[in-house]
């Protein structure tokens, strides 16, 4: 990777080594500095608003960002303010129906081989990315045909509120809040949602949501933190 890539900055009194091609804002802040004959060993910058957890997720994978931020919708809306802030890609080009693919990318998929079919590895952390995907295209898109986008993007939640063998109480319950938030509800809809509430756990004496997975992140990122929603 080029050097040029990676910018030491430090940021409300905290270093930090930052990808300028994932975070493009502080590509352009360099440029500013060597065009204005500024310092830029190292580069300085005011606190901004979330930007830990906006490192790590986009570092790391954007689905870390709900662990690390949990149920409070406002600070999803402070979140996708910093990201836009910074420049950042959150979408990746997606449109809602990529977001969904991904979403399903979860499940369990079957393949037939030799007459008999055989489980194909699922893509949870994929999936989990998704779910932030999906609260950040419903708390900052632009939805033009109101009622045909609502009923898409409903149909995107549900199927995060049923799976949540795939999603958790976290994502399960910020991306329906989101949805409540940016659309109206019809009583169906809220009939269809309430039949699986996402119940916080250890309430109402179930057991506690566990949410683990397989991958096991570098000492690198130990800035985040790790805990399981």
């Amino acid at each position: 990777m080029p050097s040029d890539e990676m910018i030491n900055i430090d940021i409300g009194g905290t270093p930090y080594t930052v990808n300028s091609t994932h975070l493009p804002y502080f590509h352009s802040l360099q440029s500013f500095h060597h065009s204005s004959g500024q310092s830029t060993t190292p580069l300085t910058h005011s606190a901004i608003p979330l930007f830990d957890i906006a490192y790590c997720g986009v570092e790391h994978g954007c689905r870390h960002c709900i662990r690390m931020l949990g149920t409070d919708l406002s600070q999803y809306h402070t979140l996708c303010d910093t990201l836009d802030f910074l420049c950042v890609d959150v979408l990746g080009g997606r449109a809602l129906d990529g977001i969904m693919g991904d979403l399903k990318s979860g499940k369990a998929q079957y393949e037939l081989e030799y007459k008999y079919y055989r489980q194909v590895k699922s893509s949870k952390g994929l999936a989990r990315d998704a779910a932030f995907r999906l609260v950040y295209l419903i708390l900052t898109g632009s939805f033009e045909a109101k009622v045909r986008d609502s009923q898409k993007v409903y149909n995107a939640v549900l199927f995060v509120v049923l799976h949540s063998e795939i999603f958790k109480y976290c994502p399960r319950k910020v991306v329906r809040d989101a949805y409540e938030e940016r659309f109206r509800v019809t009583e169906k809809q809220r009939g269809k949602l309430e039949l699986w509430p996402a119940r916080e756990p250890g309430v109402g004496g179930r057991r506690a949501e566990e949410d683990v997975t397989s991958e096991v992140l570098s000492s690198s990122s130990d800035e985040c933190d790790w805990d399981d929603y």
